[in-house]
């Protein structure tokens, strides 16, 4: 289904949730027309025809919308799209609820353009901070962060005195240099995730020389589960202005890896960035620090290396408290009732 990340994740688990209740049809854009059941849910794969304005991000194929016409309610993902556009006028026209989770990325702004914001019947955010950053979408707001499968992202490992864990894909914004300077005396740190900025990774590699620092880039399923609960912190540190110069207005809208993390019992630090900041609890779960700033990351993984009974307290209550909130179960049922 083309390129995969966050926002891939978060709607392929949010639809296998809701699979459990409602029959549910998850539809993408790819390079071939096809179509599998997964996990109870309806995968339909259309052929993109063209992109417009030649952009990866905004593939088309109005076929899709005969999926639309199916469904009794439209929840559409990548707000910044034309089939988000499309889509939200068929659901106008044929009187079902069409309702939008935004992942920050996309291509053309055609709902606002079109001055159609208000006919989704609510923006279902991952964050407060994803809320805030379209004011005039859905009339009106819900929150209904993200989740994890706690059965199969659970603690699998011993832990591994003073190993500290990125998880991710290496771009830019990211600010894995602020971690890889910030790594204190003594710590080792495994970057895992693909590289799609190669001179981003160049940068990083300079920037390891002489530090106990480990390149992973590529993983499977079972591998980062087992990295996840056998390091002693995972750490996010994403900015907002990169190392470049450029600014990203969001650069985490929530941060699905510090759930998985969590769910693996293991504690986070992680950027006062994006949405991140609302669902680590500061001194429980995790730290959170200011962006870019390696003193910060060092101060708050020293004190987790350090201290393994600490680290070690934080991680239980950090399973804990996914368990209790933050299950793709609990979100997709949250989503429904609010349908």
């Amino acid at each position: 289904m083309g390129l995969f990340g966050g926002a891939e994740r978060y709607a392929l688990e949010l639809a296998k949730g809701m699979a459990h209740f409602t029959s549910t049809r998850l539809v993408a854009f790819g390079t071939s027309s096809r179509a599998r059941q997964l996990d109870g849910v309806q995968v339909r794969v259309e052929r993109e025809r063209w992109r417009v304005a030649g952009r990866a991000h905004d593939p088309i194929n109005i076929g899709f919308l005969r999926h639309c016409l199916w469904a009794d309610v439209i929840h559409c993902h990548q707000f910044r799209s034309t089939s988000c556009a499309l889509a939200t006028v068929v659901g106008r026209l044929t009187s079902k609820g069409v309702y939008v989770t935004d992942h920050g990325g996309g291509g053309s702004n055609l709902i606002r353009r079109l001055r159609i914001g208000r006919w989704f019947d609510a923006q279902l955010s991952q964050s407060e901070f994803a809320a805030a950053s379209m004011p005039y979408v859905g009339r009106r707001k819900e929150i209904i962060y993200a989740g994890v499968d706690a059965d199969r992202y659970r603690p699998v490992a011993e832990k591994i005195r003073s190993r500290v864990l990125f998880l991710g894909r290496l771009l830019p914004h990211k600010g894995i240099e602020h971690l890889i300077r910030g790594l204190p005396e003594g710590a080792e740190l495994k970057i895992v995730g693909r590289a799609i900025d190669t001179s981003y990774l160049r940068f990083l590699k300079e920037a390891a020389q002489g530090i106990n620092v480990e390149f992973v880039n590529s993983a499977g399923d079972d591998e980062v589960i087992a990295q996840l609960s056998s390091a002693q912190c995972l750490v996010l540190p994403s900015v907002y202005e990169d190392y470049q110069g450029r600014r990203r207005e969001l650069p985490e809208l929530v941060g699905l890896v510090l759930l998985e993390a969590m769910a693996c019992g293991t504690a986070v630090v992680c950027s006062d960035a994006g949405g991140m900041p609302e669902i680590v609890l500061e001194g429980k779960t995790g730290f959170v620090v200011i962006p870019g700033s390696a003193d910060e990351l060092r101060t708050a993984i020293s004190r987790l290396i350090g201290d393994p009974e600490l680290a070690g307290q934080m991680g239980r209550s950090a399973r804990e408290d996914v368990v209790n909130r933050f299950t793709w179960k609990k979100v997709a049922r949250h989503c429904l009732d609010l349908y």
